[in-house]
């Protein structure tokens, strides 16, 4: 069998990889625990890090996040995300069976009926080819309902989502409400007062008052040593329990020991007092900070929200001076723990060639991905005859899941790191940047795979001789559209897709998530822990340390929505079961998530409702398809007794197919934009009278206290400022900015 050799080395090692990890497991989970009480501490932090309520007490795992704004409206809006698509799958499988009921039952089977023999299989095809053109019109008519009522749905949505976001923006005060962004600032050495400079410029070009400023520095070489230097005072020597100091055994110190614990950023340094190793020396720090330039952007915050907007009215065309720059400044729109501080010396221009390269490395992995496995998969599949007995068993079964599942994940790993090495300022952009390049990814992952598919299905038709239910064997036709219409095709085009769907893409990646993100590193951390007394305090911290929040989880279900809607190309037996199996994936994603925002990931503040907006705009792909299925099923209609001759043919049927998807995009795109208008054009601006120091009692993360540099300056006196504690979950408040 061509290529099967590589599959076999894959696993082979695959295998030794495995019985490493396992033996260095069984080594591991057998040592004695020396260090209870590092494993105590770390569980207090993490208990103290994960989202927590005005009470200082966890959520219940049964709170409402539809309605309930725990973590901001950008969380509300994804858990809304998820809940409407689940609405709106089970109406679609409901009016499906529902034809079913009162038009034929056949339905359910049309495309999936068995044949154990060449007789029995030519029986069902010309069977099913029979039904499939006297119940093509149930086809049609789901799909014109469907369309209509998931475009207007869509719509509706839509508009209320978009009230939603403006409504929970007016009843909630934020620290966002009390910034501006100065933007355009030449930069200056740390040894200047430049948060004072800019405070007295931008007070008297605005008359308004300034409570105080947050300068962005330039410090993406120095970020490690930044870092250590914050953390020094998180976990003071008082706040820990001595345990005992037992010393570790020596064989713990194992390669993949120390591999773990430097990926969680652990280093076990000789000074145990305070579980980590200091960075530099004060002295050192001081130079560091005095010889940093800053950024272009700095974060103005006023004592009120009406005071922010009067001076930002106030020099809308002026702009404001600042050594002898003429600086912008708009209002704010991300919150304090939104903002990558390292990353905002980068300039648009830089950027854009930052994501052309982002771009770059996920074509790539998706060709490295087709070229190393696809295509010797092919290969493999191929060499098959299918003829008399001669066809791939359970292993080649085993190898497409494994590649559907492996490219999946490997996809997700290149978008991940392509989005942050992006390096925009805000986390929204990355999240957004991730799932336009892990969407698309996917999408050209999916098209090459159903390609590699519909081939193989057609050699393995092919093999075993199937004729269509005209007498033709399928190796005689010659145009795409006859063959692809074939019941033969139409049937074993079904049975793949439905694969690549259940469980490869619907359900295994998702299923071993909990496992893998988050049961896993917790098990291995206490282990660790556990069996060396010199993790303690941050150290032991960070060996349990949260996953953090992201929003990625709107790719997951757009790819899967989109894969849903393909299915109305083929016999409809797949139908139910394809809309039940992703009812049943989405459902359990919900819950999921429920747990993981509430259990395990660090406390956040998801204001930014941008990447749900994304999401919205990404729906129109899969309606898109639907209405280029409408296309499709409305000509084969149009056919009589042959379905492949309907009115539009070969190239011209694939581009109305193709024009008909791209005028929804465009229309949907359009409707989407006007809503967002039109209601903000409406939307009421009253301002809040709450004052910045009130608010700040609230959302003890303010734009001071989570800027690194910000805190290190006002430590060793250089901006003149009463000195911030940087703000950390693990400690719980740090007194409020000045």
């Amino acid at each position: 069998m061509d290529g099967l050799w590589l599959f076999q080395l894959i696993t082979v090692v695959g295998a030794i990889a495995v019985v490493v990890l396992v033996a260095w497991y069984l080594r591991t989970v057998t040592r004695p625990c020396v260090n209870q009480a590092g494993i105590d501490y770390a569980v207090k932090g993490r208990e103290r890090a994960m989202l927590l309520n005005n009470d200082g007490q966890a959520y219940p795992l049964g709170t409402n996040l539809l309605t309930n704004n725990v973590a901001g409206v950008g969380t509300m809006c994804l858990f809304r995300f998820q809940f409407a698509l689940l609405v709106w799958a089970l109406t679609l499988l409901g009016l499906w069976l529902g034809f079913t009921l009162f038009v034929s039952k056949d339905l359910l089977i049309l495309g999936n009926k068995p044949a154990i023999s060449p007789m029995i299989l030519c029986a069902v095809v010309r069977w099913g080819r029979q039904r499939q053109l006297e119940l093509l019109w149930v086809k049609v008519a789901w799909l014109a309902i469907a369309y209509v009522f998931s475009f207007g749905c869509a719509i509706a949505y839509a508009i209320q989502q978009t009230k939603l976001v403006h409504d929970a923006d007016a009843d909630r005060t934020t620290m966002c409400d009390f910034v501006a962004l100065v933007d355009g600032l030449p930069r200056t050495k740390g040894t200047e007062q430049v948060e004072s400079l800019i405070k007295e410029k931008v007070a008297q070009a605005t008359g308004e008052e300034v409570v105080g400023v947050s300068v962005a520095w330039d410090y993406e070489a120095h970020s490690h040593a930044i870092g250590e230097a914050v953390e020094s005072n998180l976990c003071p020597e008082t706040d820990l329990d001595p345990g005992h100091h037992a010393a570790p055994q020596r064989s713990f110190d194992s390669p993949i020991s120390n591999k773990i614990l430097s990926l969680w950023h652990v280093h076990l340094h000789s000074d145990e007092g305070h579980g980590h190793g200091h960075a530099d020396s004060s002295g050192e720090m001081k130079d560091l900070l005095m010889n940093m330039e800053s950024c272009p952007v700095a974060f103005v915050v006023f004592r009120s929200e009406a005071g922010r907007d009067r001076a930002i009215d106030a020099v809308a065309d002026s702009g404001v001076e600042i050594n002898g720059a003429k600086c912008s400044l708009e209002a704010g729109s991300a919150e304090p723990r939104e903002i990558l501080w390292e990353n905002l010396h980068v300039t648009a221009a830089e950027r854009t060639m930052k994501v052309v390269k982002g771009a770059l490395i996920v074509l790539g992995a998706c060709a490295m991905w087709t070229v190393l496995l696809y295509l010797p998969y092919a290969s493999y599949m191929a060499s098959f005859t299918y003829a008399r007995g001669d066809e791939p068993g359970p292993f080649s079964e085993g190898i497409f899941i494994g590649l559907v599942v492996g490219s999946q994940i490997g996809l997700f790993v290149a978008s991940s790191l392509a989005a942050k090495k992006a390096q925009y300022r805000y986390e929204s952009d990355v999240q957004n940047m991730y799932t336009l390049y892990y969407n698309s990814a996917l999408i050209l992952n999916l098209a090459l795979d159903i390609v590699l598919q519909a081939y193989l299905s057609y050699i393995q038709m092919v093999g075993v001789g199937a004729h269509t239910a005209g007498g033709k064997l399928l190796g005689e036709l010659t145009r795409f559209q006859e063959i692809f219409e074939s019941y033969p095709m139409q049937k074993s085009v079904g049975r793949l897709l439905f694969k690549y769907c259940w469980p490869c893409t619907f359900f295994v990646p998702f299923l071993a998530e909990p496992f893998v993100a988050q049961w896993l590193p917790q098990h291995i951390g206490r282990l660790l822990i556990g069996a060396d007394s010199r993790i303690k305090g941050l150290n032991a911290v960070k060996c349990l340390e949260l996953g953090e929040m992201e929003q990625g989880r709107y790719a997951d279900v757009i790819f899967n929505v989109i894969l849903l809607t393909f299915i109305p190309f083929i016999a409809p037996a797949y139908m139910h079961m394809t809309f039940i199996a992703l009812i049943i994936s989405h459902t359990y994603l919900y819950c999921y998530d429920q747990v993981k925002v509430l259990r395990y990931v660090v406390s956040f503040d998801c204001s930014s409702p941008d990447v749900h907006t994304l999401g919205m705009k990404l729906f129109s792909i899969p309606l898109s398809i639907i209405a280029g299925a409408l296309v499709f099923k409305a000509n084969q209609l149009s056919g009589g007794e042959d379905l492949g001759g309907g009115v539009l043919k070969d190239n011209v049927l694939l581009a109305t197919i193709v024009g008909a998807m791209v005028l929804h995009v465009v229309l949907h795109l359009s409707l989407l934009r006007c809503v967002a208008n039109k209601f903000a054009e409406g939307v009421d601006r009253s301002e809040s009278t709450a004052t910045y120091e009130e608010t700040a009692k609230l959302f003890p993360a303010t734009y001071f206290s989570v800027n690194p540099v910000h805190c290190l300056r006002s430590k060793y006196g250089i901006n003149q400022k009463e000195e911030e504690q940087f703000y950390s979950p693990l400690r719980g408040p740090p007194t409020a900015a000045k």
